[in-house]
């Protein structure tokens, strides 16, 4: 049953709006309440993950489960708005069975809870990026589940989505973003400079050619950039994506070899850096910088807050539209994003669970009323024309704006996840990217010495902690756990 309250959110209020997760940022008007939800995106502590026990009540079984909602806090108002829908829609399906919001994710809190054999822990996760390889060992596989319910995996999702979400062919997560990123762009300025738009099939190669044309000193004495760049030093965000466009592989599928220094990544990062060391492009981590609204950059890639960031700031004070990220020399490409849901192993009922993972995820219910409350794409590629339509009607700016791009790369099968995690040694290897990012970067060497380092003390990094865990699991399976064993081994237990 869709939901009757209408697009939730709208434009124009005082109120700070910058997430600190995504960037999302509005404030909430609730219809069905006529409260304000106040909008700051954070996500909840390990306490209020746990504060929704699996209990069975006379009423029957209350199930855990966490959400990304973006722009929307975990409060009174929030949670019964939220709650209210799902009891309306999922309980309606699924009888005696009371799904209980338990906050907005994080994974490490949930593996804690986990381990602990914690009774309140969350039967639906939700959360992204790095935490993929810290909760993917506690999720449910989900192949016989699709296969059970008649899910058509090649036509429910576009090629590329469920990727990240695999792990030897077996699918242990849901994506919970359908959209890529797409190029916010000013076109007044353009005109100021007498230079044409961008078709939609432009190249790299044009690309660059327009974003020096689009850079210079102002008379201000201000330096205006033609674009801001796609990825950053630390998670890689956006590096993968420009990689594969060269015909590269930033890692391997195990992740556990680093691919960078081939001759495709490195003409990926020549590419860029060679825009970043002639002030073309801006050093920047993905998201359009705010110079983008004073008119000291033309163009920019970033997650969709980059359109409610347009709204707000750029409105009908500028004129500017969107476009999809230029075709590299391999392939068009586009980059995805890892947020992402799954069911716990550890599930006490793992059909229930099943059921509401299957309703966050795939039914469309809860997608559409999740575009309203937060103006986020959904998880299903077939409902983004839907996204647009609310988008456009939320903010009539929007009418007549080249939204379609923002999906135009899943659909079309070329998305790219943004970013890209180590098996064994995570922090200490995206520590070893961020030294050679930087020091490309700043010029100090050349990015092939910079990537022929990054790849060569990744892999040794990964090697080593590869060894070492395998040393500590041979350990560990021959150390007592029972009170008696241990005693026998432990002089004064």
């Amino acid at each position: 049953m869709r939901s009757g309250l209408g697009p939730m959110l709208r434009f124009g209020s005082a109120v700070s709006r910058r997430g600190a997760l995504r960037g999302l940022a509005t404030a909430a008007t609730a219809a069905a309440s006529g409260a304000v939800l106040a909008a700051c995106a954070s996500r909840t502590s390990n306490a209020a993950a746990s504060s929704a026990a699996p209990s069975t009540t006379p009423q029957g079984i209350n199930v855990p489960f966490q959400l990304w909602v973006p722009a929307v806090p975990v409060n009174k108002t929030s949670t019964a708005l939220i709650q209210q829908f799902f009891d309306t829609n999922f309980s309606a399906q699924n009888k005696g069975v009371r799904a209980v919001w338990a906050g907005q994710g994080g994974e490490s809190g949930v593996v804690t809870d986990v381990l602990a054999g914690a009774s309140t822990t969350p039967w639906v996760v939700a959360s992204c990026c790095g935490d993929w390889p810290v909760i993917q060992p506690f999720l449910a596989p989900l192949d016989q589940y699709f296969k059970n319910d008649n899910i058509d995996v090649a036509t429910t999702w576009q090629a590329g989505q469920l990727s990240r979400f695999q792990q030897n062919g077996t699918t242990y997560g849901l994506p919970e973003d359908a959209a890529c990123d797409a190029y916010l762009y000013r076109q007044d300025i353009l005109d100021e400079l007498g230079l044409p738009y961008p078709d939609p099939t432009w190249t790299s190669d044009e690309a660059a050619s327009l974003w020096r044309a689009c850079s210079g000193k102002l008379s201000t004495g201000a330096w205006r950039y033609g674009v801001g760049a796609p990825f950053g030093p630390g998670a890689t965000e956006g590096l993968p994506t420009v990689v594969s466009g060269f015909g590269g592989q930033f890692m391997s599928a195990d992740q556990t070899q680093c691919l960078i220094d081939s001759p495709q990544g490195i003409a990926a990062g020549e590419f860029w850096m060679s825009l970043v060391a002639d002030k073309v492009a801006t050093a920047g981590d993905g998201t359009p910088p705010s110079q983008m609204w004073n008119g000291t950059c033309v163009f920019g890639t970033g997650a969709e807050p980059t359109i409610i960031d347009a709204v707000e700031n750029l409105g009908d004070k500028a004129k500017w539209d969107f476009l999809p990220w230029p075709k590299f020399p391999a392939h068009s490409v586009g980059k995805l994003h890892d947020n992402f849901y799954g069911m716990l192993q550890s599930a006490p009922q793992p059909e229930v669970a099943w059921n509401l993972l299957k309703f966050i995820a795939i039914d469309p219910e809860w997608q559409r009323f999740y575009m309203q409350l937060a103006l986020a794409p959904p998880g299903v590629a077939s409902l983004l024309e839907e996204w647009y339509t609310v988008m456009q009607a939320t903010a009539p700016i929007l009418k007549g704006k080249q939204l379609q791009y923002w999906g135009t790369a899943t659909l079309a099968g070329e998305g790219v996840y943004d970013y890209e995690f180590f098996r064994y040694a995570p922090v200490q290897a995206n520590n070893l990217v961020t030294n050679w990012f930087n020091q490309a970067w700043a010029g100090t060497v050349t990015v092939t010495q910079a990537w022929t380092q990054m790849a060569q003390q990744i892999n040794a990094l990964e090697a080593q902690s590869q060894a070492e865990q395998a040393q500590s699991s041979a350990v560990a399976k021959n150390f007592p756990t029972n009170g008696k064993a241990i005693a026998s081994v432990v002089p004064g237990i």
